[in-house]
């Protein structure tokens, strides 16, 4: 059984489910939309992009609604081609945190391969400070494409975790795990990541359910038998909701996916149906309080 949710109370057969808003912050459309799906209930939390264009406008949001549970998207790429943001704690290229034209990587290869430990631990840092001062009550920190739990970075990203006292988003990591997520080749950099690390007294995701952001004609459906599909443990379920418009469409080539997204978890009978499955909806505030 999950250690940390049998700390928590839960039974060895209780489905727990986390439902959570990825990229809010980083256009308008993505808070108008993350603002609903929170409200409705369907959505439990959620995690903004500090150094987006919007941020400003999603930390408006949580102050005036500090029942929501949202966390810091902690982000060293930016996969854009036309709409860019850049680090906050340097403008140095020698950081690594920039490319040629002045913002963040397009690709977390390309972040790996050239950021620096040092300054990723600074950008990272920034991240969180920011959301604190803008008034956001942190309840976690997650990972924009990946790049902050890859072995590079992944010591620097729990220590944050720690300091902050906040759980980060992160897999129960097994080599049985990695061998299916094809990404086995880098098994022994977060092995010796994690060396030292009490996994049992932080929360780990026994599932994660990343692959949603795809064009569907009925994406309600395609959300509720994922949940009806749900195991026994701990589940951390992602989307990427945003409001149909014209400014939508010029930034991103996902913006159908996006919108269908909205309309399903602005939905209460989204949550209504998670209820009636007698699955244990929760966010990471909840986690955080057992930390």
């Amino acid at each position: 059984m999950n250690t940390f949710l049998e700390k928590m109370g839960y039974a060895e057969q209780d489905r727990v489910l986390i439902t959570h808003i990825d990229d809010m912050g980083f256009c308008h459309a993505a808070n108008a939309a993350s603002l609903m799906c929170l409200r409705s209930g369907a959505a439990s939390c959620g995690s903004v992009i500090v150094n987006s264009p919007w941020f400003l406008e999603a930390a408006k949001i949580c102050k005036e609604n500090p029942q929501f549970d949202v966390g810091v998207h902690l982000t060293l790429t930016c996969e854009y081609p036309t709409f860019r943001w850049s680090a906050l704690s340097s403008r140095d290229p020698s950081s690594g945190l920039i490319d040629a034209e002045g913002y963040m990587w397009h690709t977390r290869e390309d972040a790996v391969r050239n950021v620096k430990e040092d300054a990723a631990e600074a950008e990272m840092r920034e991240q969180i400070d920011r959301a604190l001062a803008a008034g956001i009550d942190v309840t976690h920190i997650d990972t924009h494409m990946g790049s902050v739990v890859h072995p590079k970075f992944l010591r620097i990203y729990l220590n944050l975790a720690r300091e902050y006292c906040i759980p980060a988003f992160l897999p129960n990591i097994t080599l049985d795990r990695l061998a299916a997520l094809r990404e086995n080749e880098m098994a022994n950099g977060y092995l010796e990541a994690l060396e030292g690390v009490d996994l049992d007294s932080v929360p780990t995701l026994d599932e994660i359910i990343i692959d949603t952001l795809v064009d569907l004609d009925d994406k309600k459906s395609f959300y509720r038998e994922l949940i009806d599909d749900i195991k026994p443990g701990l589940t951390h379920l992602l989307f990427h909701p945003a409001k149909d418009g014209e400014e939508l469409k010029a930034i991103a080539d996902t913006f159908a996916s996006r919108n269908a997204d909205y309309e399903a978890f602005s939905d209460p009978d989204l949550k209504a149906y998670i209820e009636a499955a007698g699955i244990k909806h929760i966010g990471y505030r909840e986690l955080r309080a057992h930390l």
